[in-house]
């Protein structure tokens, strides 16, 4: 396996200092290591794998250096745009590595939500005309790969990407830092669920916080019938929740995170002009990627809530602690108001948090039925 100092290190040697991307869960212990040991310039978490392509260019424009992007390779496509008219060769010729976890390998048991993509991972790289060379937990192979990569990408002046299976990297905790909040998101999941009449409809985002939602759902004996997880397709969600909203009078309770806010942030006006009434849009905000790592987003830094209030949201709230979340179960949830709700929260959930069961084929046809049903 290889220890991610040694990579970071490695790289360096090679010239390699400059880190942007969003993260992902197989390069976890290396993203952890990077975050510790670079300076806030020369490591940034974009809001989404395509602007970091683009920071990427503007380094190299700036440097003439060499710059990596990580990503997941679902983050694929949001990169496809600034590859074919950015990067490439036949555009502006910019150098750079990619670093693309594999999630949803073929011959590998993951996710739903990864497995096209783990699929067409090689031949989309191969349609976009992106080189690839696979690193695995045989370091000198790795190396040897980074190499190749490295080469080429100074060679013919184009994006290379090195693909990155699961369990290559040795453990690294990284830095513990102090929860700057102290309310829960599970907990806080569980008692919107508790507050709620079971005839809204919920939308939930992808990571950790629809995993809680099922469980607290199924705790509360599945009071809320019409509800949705949005397991992959990060930073949509919200729209679907607008789209299954309509004009209706039915209220949509939507759970958003800071990243997936963050990430196609251009949601908040559209929203804000279409759903008249009965949207709440709850944002838990930890401050963090929190399911694929814990890596810091720039929700906190941002004015969540003067964005969604510049962006036309009549309605908006900003929950810190215990006192104001129980103001707002109790006085606001019920109400027939677009609402924009930031709630910020710790890093904490549960080691043993369970998965859906079942296939999202089939939580689609449940909510269709489920709707159908209240009509």
């Amino acid at each position: 396996m290889i220890h991610p100092e040694r990579l970071y290190n490695y790289l360096s040697q090679q010239g390699v200092d400059f880190y942007t991307g969003v993260p992902d869960s197989l390069l976890k212990d290396f993203l952890k290591y990077v975050q510790d040991h670079s300076t806030a310039e020369k490591n940034i978490i974009t809001a989404n794998e395509g602007l970091a392509v683009a920071l990427a260019s503007g380094y190299h424009f700036k440097t003439g250096k060499l710059p990596l992007v990580y990503l997941q390779n679902s983050g694929l496509g949001n990169i496809i745009n600034p590859l074919t008219s950015l990067a490439d060769k036949e555009m502006y010729a910019v150098p750079m590595l990619l670093l693309i976890g594999w999630r949803g390998r073929p011959g590998t048991t993951d996710e739903p939500q990864h497995k096209k993509m783990g699929r067409i991972t090689i031949p989309l790289l191969d349609v976009l005309e992106v080189p690839h060379h696979f690193m695995d937990g045989d370091e000198s192979f790795s190396f040897e790969s980074i190499d190749k990569a490295i080469s080429l990408a100074l060679a013919e002046q184009k994006p290379v990407a090195l693909i990155v299976p699961d369990g290559i990297f040795e453990k690294y905790e990284g830095a513990i830092k102090e929860d700057e909040y102290k309310l829960v998101r599970e907990d806080v999941i569980g008692r919107i669920i508790a507050k709620l009449n079971g005839n809204e409809v919920v939308i939930c985002t992808t990571g950790k916080s629809g995993r809680e939602f099922y469980e607290a759902n199924i705790a509360a004996n599945n009071k809320i019938r019409k509800y949705l997880l949005s397991v992959g397709a990060m930073g949509h969600a919200n729209h679907i929740a607008l789209g299954v909203k309509g004009q209706s009078d039915k209220k949509v309770i939507m759970l958003d995170g800071d990243g997936a806010l963050l990430m196609h942030m251009g949601s908040l006006p559209v929203i804000a002009h279409h759903a008249a009434t009965n949207y709440i849009h709850v944002v838990i905000n930890n401050g963090s990627h929190e399911s694929v790592g814990g890596q810091p987003t720039e929700g906190f830094f941002a004015d969540c809530c003067g964005i969604a209030k510049a962006s036309g949201y009549k309605k908006i709230i900003r929950i810190t602690n215990e006192t104001e979340l129980e103001e707002w179960l109790n006085d606001s949830l019920a109400s027939s108001e677009t609402q924009f709700v930031e709630i910020r929260t710790s890093r904490q959930s549960r080691s043993d948090l369970g998965r859906p069961t079942g296939s999202p084929v089939d939580w689609k046809n449940d909510f269709i039925s489920a709707l159908k049903n209240d009509q």
